[in-house]
């Protein structure tokens, strides 16, 4: 009898790549949000929170990227937390979701 894996997905903000990641060594790799089939208001919202902190990259000098101010890196954090428990809700007890906040 084979013994019931948990998935285990991380949300975080990465330049150029989607905001889930799969750290399982037989499956790694980031994961498209509409690959999950979640709804269309949390898809949105991970979509929107991906696309503000992409927004933050400055291709002319990488090093100067993020956001401006530490109060606009703690409320995307937050954000990323709510959407954490929300995306931990749609995708139920088989899915562990971690949250891993900017720096």
């Amino acid at each position: 009898m084979e013994a019931f894996k948990m998935k285990t997905f991380r949300l975080g903000a990465v330049y150029g790549a989607p905001p889930i990641f799969n750290p399982d060594v037989d499956e790694m790799g980031y994961i498209e949000p509409s690959d999950l089939h979640l709804s269309p208001h949390l898809l949105t919202q991970l979509e929107e929170w991906n696309a503000e902190f992409q927004q933050t990259f400055f291709e002319d000098y990488p090093p100067d990227s993020g956001f401006k101010s530490e109060d606009d890196r703690n409320r995307h954090n937050a954000h990323g937390a709510d959407l954490a428990t929300l995306l931990q809700r749609e995708l139920g007890a088989g899915v562990r979701i971690e949250f891993i906040p900017l720096k």
